[in-house]
């Protein structure tokens, strides 16, 4: 007997096998869980606490594993529920970021060795396997894979209960499970610190960015000039831009802070922002301001991200942090606006704040708080247009044709 009911069953012949023994409606009966040393006492173990688990929920482990025999190979793939998990994650987020990684997570990069696999076959030692690469080196992929293929295997075992009759001892991916495999959390991410350009370079970026014919240049310029967050910007539609009173109307389900907010945030526009819009319009393909080449489609999130790598591959790999030498990213020139806005404006703490899109005082300041200070806002962005503006003859740049060479 090895403890809590298992026992290595050795008859005349000399043959061993495992038993797991269990009482349920004051009803004694036996589990068989294989032969040994087939089967070894590792694996013995684990079966025995997958069965009590079941008989802690007052189900029979005889029953379920009938239930699962019957199945046969009709069971859904882990590549099939995945399919699911991610159709729910694009409907429910309206982020072109999340929608994009769900879809990369789920999928042949970090999964593809599951894909194929029958779902209730796949077991904690192979999950481990497949999040320790990852797990240490690379924390930011981590914490958004994990949870990801977790929830896949939780909505396994609704499915195979419900369509199958098959009852999945446990969520292999569980973090107890991984704890057992000698896994801890995932590592803590330091939050806000993303890769940015000094300010006092930002009219030289300028410069490089306005030589470029390609649409993902201005949309990054316009990023830039109204100081928004990617998600925002990829998803600007021509009806939300009244483009003679030079304001933008944000929708509340593209803002970080969408929940806190009660009607579209209202971003001024600076003159080089309205030529872009102007330059923009002449070319129009869709209600998208910036459209894929597949056409009624939004661009890439990747696109301004793949312009950078571009950009620093053509110019000598300049445009990166000056404190950590990491390439700069699209979303690291808001902390590029609040560093400038602090040290060489004059302008009040609340205006800048609202011009980060962030909510600004307490509740109760915000429940008789009647302005956006839209007009003092305004006088701010023209003012970091200007800080902008390249050294050069000319910012107008013609845009070609849908499908240039560096979209």
């Amino acid at each position: 007997m090895d403890g809590d009911n298992l026992f290595l069953k050795v008859k005349k012949t000399g043959s061993r096998s495992w038993i797991f023994r269990y009482q349920l409606n004051k009803k004694r009966d036996d589990l068989g869980l294989g032969p040994y040393p087939a089967v070894s006492l590792k694996e013995a173990r684990e079966q025995a606490q997958d069965a009590r688990r079941l008989v802690a929920r007052g189900v029979s482990p005889k029953k379920a594993r009938e239930a699962s025999r019957l199945s046969g190979g009709a069971t859904p793939t882990f590549g099939e529920i995945a399919a699911l998990v991610v159709a729910d994650m694009e409907r429910d987020s309206q982020n072109a970021k999340v929608r994009y990684q769900a879809a990369r997570h789920l999928g042949p990069v970090f999964c593809g060795p599951f894909l194929g696999r029958r779902v209730e076959e796949i077991t904690t030692t192979e999950v481990a396997a497949l999040l320790r690469p990852v797990w240490d080196a690379k924390p930011e992929v981590a914490r958004k894979l994990y949870p990801a293929i977790r929830r896949v295997f939780d909505r396994a075992r609704v499915i195979l209960k419900a369509d199958h009759g098959v009852l999945m001892f446990d969520n292999p991916a569980s973090l107890e499970n991984l704890k057992a495999q000698g896994f801890k959390a995932p590592r803590a991410l330091s939050r806000g610190h993303h890769p940015s350009l000094s300010y006092s370079r930002t009219s030289e970026f300028m410069s490089a960015l306005q030589r470029r014919d390609a649409l993902a240049a201005r949309m990054l310029e316009f990023m830039i000039l109204t100081n928004v967050r990617t998600n925002s910007v990829l998803g600007a539609k021509w009806s939300e831009f009244d483009l003679n009173e030079a304001i933008w109307f944000v929708p509340i389900d593209r803002l970080k802070d969408g929940k806190h907010r009660t009607e579209p945030f209202r971003v001024p526009l600076s003159r080089r922002a309205l030529e872009i819009l102007h330059c923009l319009s002449t070319v129009r393909q869709s209600e998208f301001v910036f459209t894929s080449t597949r056409g009624a489609f939004p661009m890439s999130n990747m696109a301004m991200l793949t312009l950078i790598r571009r950009m620093n591959a053509a110019d000598g790999d300049i445009w990166h942090d000056a404190n950590d030498k990491r390439p700069i990213v699209p979303h690291g020139f808001r902390s590029s606006f609040r560093t400038w806005a602090e040290e060489t404006s004059r302008y009040a703490h609340a205006i800048i704040e609202e011009a980060m899109g962030h909510i600004v005082g307490t509740k109760v300041e915000r429940a008789y708080r009647r302005t956006d200070i839209l007009e003092l806002r305004r006088v701010l962005m023209e003012a970091w247009a200007n800080h902008c503006e390249p050294m050069a003859p000319s910012n107008v740049v013609t845009l070609s044709r849908p499908g240039a060479h560096g979209r």
